[in-house]
């Protein structure tokens, strides 16, 4: 026997055979011998052939994730039977029952986690194999984030605060080519991640963000990075404004709910519109204009938003689809970059649509003013998504005569000096402060009435000034007093005073 040998042969010639036997039993050895004179003797023995355990053999699985197939096949052997005739017997630990009678076993799993498969085979004579076993790993497969966003609206303006009652709002959508938003700053947006889900094949089709919920969708948590140094909110729905004009990149971040928990993000782009810039610095084509001539005012818009490169339209209202297509938050209803609506009010003193507003009696570029003066006019320029930029101008409007160059003496007539409407009431008025002026002259001054008292006490006919008060030597002297008698002194009605004496020592 050798290594080649198919068991077949059951005599052999040699003295010293080498045998082997492929099955397992009781077996019979008989050696006849002959001598030269033709003398046979013969002996017997038997040789118990005892039963290997077959071999369980399979290929030890790779890890994978949950959308990985698997195929395990057995290679399994009897080293002393027919490899054919082994009953297999596979064991994998998220089954309850084993599977047998199969060589070959295909499989997936849609839970995350480490799994083991065991393999034993058992052959004709009922004899078992060791079991081979293998561990291996299903990758829980990362969330995916999903972000949409709207904004309210109120009869078509977008709303800078939350209002307390949503029946009346309208729901819009400012949207750019590349999946991002478009709005004015402080203007309300709304984002939604509740369309996230996690991606094991056990949560497809389920929607509900409760984890008590059948229907769960499989993710835990939601935090929110709205990429201008704001604080993180989380959930699945949250509000934001933006303050300043700029490009901000937001990011939600889901997370699971298997074991700690698989994350992952997701992000979109936030274009907050810039005011135009009006670098208009005067609006007409001179240093003034003539009452009733019609003139075509002059603006020059530059749009900042223009630079940014990109395309954005406005679906005005999620709950139609207006452009048929089925799908409801696509829809181009206007659009949003490379417009810009410009409008003048001509006189800002002065509301001529009585709305309350002085600023917002528009009109078109061509305008014209009846009434002489300087006007100041206003110049509104907004882009598509409503930020406006607003600038004042004063505008000097001349009547014909003011704008004809000055006649010379030859070129006057008589008419010239008859004074027209407006003249004969500046002449009047001049007249008028002039007799207010003399009456105020003729009155006398306080110097003056002093030198009348004095006139009449110190019976002065004629004063003359002589560069001062009026001379006060111009007067006659009072009369000499007289000497009172001793019972004209003692008389209360005299006037006399009696002069006080004192005592001295000597």
């Amino acid at each position: 026997m050798n290594f080649s040998s198919n068991f077949n042969q059951t005599v052999s010639s040699e003295s010293n055979p080498i045998v082997g036997w492929i099955s397992p039993g009781l077996k019979n050895i008989t050696l006849d011998v002959e001598d030269d004179d033709g003398n046979v003797s013969s002996v017997t023995i038997q040789v118990i052939v005892y039963n290997q355990r077959p071999v369980a053999i399979f290929e030890r699985p790779e890890d994978g994730d949950v959308y990985s197939a698997y195929i395990f096949d057995s290679d399994s052997f009897d080293p002393d039977g027919q490899s054919s005739q082994l009953t297999h017997i596979w064991k994998i630990s998220d089954m309850v029952d084993t599977i047998e009678n199969v060589s070959s076993v295909s499989r997936t799993f849609s839970e995350p986690g480490i799994y083991s498969i065991s393999l034993v085979v058992i052959d004709s004579s009922g004899l078992e194999s060791a079991p081979k076993i293998y561990l291996f790993e299903i990758e829980n497969p990362l969330p995916v984030p999903s972000i949409s966003f709207d904004c309210p609206s109120i009869d078509g303006s977008p709303l800078e605060s939350m209002p307390n009652d949503f029946e009346n709002v309208t729901w819009q959508i400012p949207w750019t080519q590349d999946g991002g938003a478009f709005l004015g700053p402080n203007k309300l947006i709304r984002f939604d991640g509740s369309d996230s889900k996690d991606a094991d094949p056990k949560f497809e089709g389920k929607n509900s963000i409760d984890d008590q919920s059948l229907d769960w969708n499989g993710i835990s948590e939601w935090i929110w990075d709205f990429g201008d140094s704001s604080p993180p909110q989380t959930g699945p729905v949250v509000w934001h404004q933006y303050e300043r004009p700029g490009t901000y990149s937001v990011k939600l971040t889901v997370i699971d709910g298997f074991e700690g928990g698989e994350s992952n993000s997701s992000t979109i782009t936030v274009y907050v519109s810039e005011s135009p810039k009006i670098l208009t610095q005067n609006p007409i084509n001179g240093e003034y204009v003539v009452v009733g001539e019609k003139v075509e005012l002059i603006s020059n818009i530059s749009d900042p938003d223009g630079k940014l490169g990109f395309e954005a339209w406005i679906d005005t209202d999620i709950e139609f689809d207006s452009d048929g297509d089925g799908i409801l938050k696509n829809d181009k209803g206007r659009k949003l970059n490379d417009v810009m609506e410009i409008n003048w009010d001509l006189n800002i003193f002065r509301d001529d649509n009585l709305d309350g507003n002085f600023r917002n009696d528009w009109i078109d570029e061509n305008s014209s003013w009846e009434d002489p003066g300087e006007i100041r006019v206003s110049l509104s320029a907004c882009n598509g998504i409503g930020v406006c930029s607003m600038k004042d101008y004063v505008i000097t409007v001349l009547t014909v005569q003011e704008t004809s160059p000055p006649k010379t003496l030859t070129d006057l007539t008589w008419e010239d000096f008859i004074p027209d409407r407006e003249s004969t009431g500046i002449l009047i008025l001049v007249a008028l402060v002039a007799l207010m002026g003399w009456l105020v002259m003729r009155e006398k001054d306080e110097d003056e009435i002093d030198a009348e008292e004095m006139a009449e006490t110190y019976l002065v006919d004629e004063i003359e000034a002589e560069g001062g008060l009026p001379g006060m030597d111009q007067h006659v002297p009072p009369p000499k007093p007289k000497y009172l008698t001793t019972d004209e002194r003692r008389s209360s009605e005299s006037g006399y005073i009696r002069p006080i004496r004192t005592g001295r020592r000597k």
